[in-house]
């Protein structure tokens, strides 16, 4: 037995499978916090977001005429160097989660700060945020909401259920939505991402134009893969759930690298414990009814 499996193996004999769940999804969401705080606090030092369409005086009026309170919070929070200080916290916030013990106070209030300031970036860049930073918000929030509920297993698996049912409603919406369109039935879309500046990667596009089969056969296993793993998740009374999430793993595993999304496999990936998680215990449930 290696180092690794030593290790596994002692924190589950030291956890519940629900302390052990919410635990590992504090970990994977300080690991993502801290990537997307090191990110954006690198561009802000080469982008002033004060310079663009992005500067607070504009993105203000965004806000209804009877804000009051709020707008002044938010006034008070935005600004050349103010941005800075927000993010600097929710750096801190998020690498709290990564060095404290399980059952300390301060992991809830890391987990508190870190939901909280993330909501206060949307003030100004929710134009920017995308399917990975929405669905990390989500799983913040239920994580803060269980350890705000202390060793009540009622709101410790409700809090699971709902990170499991964001994780999966984003996967289907992304496929059947991607299904309803006839550039990715074609084949035509995931060539035409790979050229962008944005998302994609000129190695992976001269590839797909040049094997234009596997362009198509590799869109067409997005698809199938998005629209088809909440059902497998819950298939055979959960037992289909490790082969899947490890199948979807690899995917954003191999999307983060080709699109050069730093956070995009860590986002998704902090939702997998809770997953696991909800289809062990469909699962039982399921054969519990079947005796």
């Amino acid at each position: 037995m290696n180092v690794f499996q030593k290790a596994y193996s002692s924190f589950r004999q030291s956890h519940s499978p629900r302390s052990a769940t919410l635990l590992l999804t504090e970990v994977l969401v300080g690991i993502c916090g801290v990537a997307s705080s090191l990110e954006i606090l690198s561009s802000a030092r080469s982008k002033d977001p004060e310079s663009g369409i992005l500067q607070w005086p504009l993105m203000r009026h965004k806000l209804p005429s009877h804000s009051g309170g709020i707008a002044r919070f938010l006034d008070a929070t935005s600004g050349t160097g103010r941005d800075e200080r927000v993010e600097i916290g929710r750096l801190a916030a998020a690498s709290v989660l990564l060095v404290t013990g399980r059952d300390s106070r301060a992991r809830t209030v890391a987990l508190v700060g870190l939901t909280a300031s993330s909501a206060l970036r949307y003030r100004r860049y929710g134009f920017e945020s995308d399917g990975s930073d929405q669905l990390l918000f989500q799983v913040q929030l239920g994580s803060a909401i269980a350890r705000l509920g202390g060793k009540n297993a009622r709101i410790s698996d409700a809090c699971l259920w709902y990170i499991s049912l964001q994780s999966t409603l984003s996967y289907a919406v992304a496929g059947y939505s991607k299904l309803a369109g006839s550039h990715w039935r074609s084949g035509e879309a995931l060539p035409g991402i790979l050229r962008t500046e944005t998302y994609g990667s000129a190695t992976a596009y001269r590839f797909a134009r040049r094997y234009p089969r596997t362009a198509k056969f590799a869109a067409s296993a997005v698809v199938a893969g998005e629209c088809g793993l909440p059902l497998l998740l819950f298939a055979a009374k959960g037992k289909a759930a490790p082969l899947s999430l490890l199948s979807a793993g690899a995917f954003h595993l191999t999307n983060s690298g080709a699109m050069g999304l730093g956070r995009f496999f860590w986002a998704f990936t902090s939702s997998y414990p809770a997953l696991a998680y909800t289809a062990r215990q469909h699962g039982s449930k399921a054969g519990t009814r079947g005796r």
